[in-house]
């Protein structure tokens, strides 16, 4: 008898513990960077929207997922963006290697566990958020990123030294030309280090 119940507290011991990692990977998606001749390799990465660093140099043609209902999206060394929308194969254009790389659960908030509701602190306007980037001398401009995490090219080549959103509950991230990763998190100003001309952003 004791055996039996010492056993049977093993097997569901030894199952728990088998259980976490799946658990774990959950909160990843696999991604496929594929280059020249079928050269290739995966990386995971979490879909909580932070921004992770991609180290393997070789140049990418196509990068590809097959989960549904997570936004990945991709910067390269000669500054592609490349999102991928649940389960695709996207080119890169042109092909290069991959320098960071950030995933989204789509139509998920940030925290989903305590949404905030209407009213409670200023939303976006048009689920909206206005970002400021301010260079030196207080030369600036403002261009406005939808709150949905979706990444959005930046046009205006002003060398930029700071960034400052107004709204409260959003997380911002922006790369640079020379390879900055700038977090905005709220209301606050945030250097940019070193100064430069900012290439893409996505809030959320």
């Amino acid at each position: 008898m004791k055996f039996s119940t010492i056993f049977g507290l093993f097997v569901a011991y030894a199952a728990t513990v088998s259980a976490i990692p799946v658990k774990q990977r959950n909160h990843e998606v696999e991604i496929t960077f594929v280059g020249a001749a079928d050269a290739q390799f995966t990386q995971r990465i979490p879909t909580d929207g932070s921004v992770v660093s991609i180290e393997n140099p070789l140049s990418i043609s196509h990068i590809s997922s097959n989960t549904a209902g997570v936004q990945c999206t991709f910067n390269g060394i000669d500054h592609s963006v490349t999102v991928v929308n649940g389960v695709q194969w996207v080119d890169v254009g042109p092909p290069q290697t991959q320098v960071t790389g950030s995933c989204q659960v789509q139509g998920s908030d940030s925290s989903p566990e305590t949404p905030t509701p209407r009213g409670t602190n200023p939303a976006p306007t048009g689920d909206q958020v206005h970002v400021t980037f301010i260079g030196a001398a207080d030369a600036q401009f403002t261009q406005s990123f939808p709150s949905s995490g979706e990444w959005v090219q930046i046009t205006n080549p002003l060398s930029i030294s700071h960034i400052q959103t107004g709204t409260e509950d959003v997380t911002c991230v922006f790369s640079g030309v020379d390879h900055s990763v700038t977090t905005v998190t709220g209301t606050q100003l945030v250097d940019v280090g070193p100064p430069q001309t900012q290439v893409s952003g996505s809030c959320a």
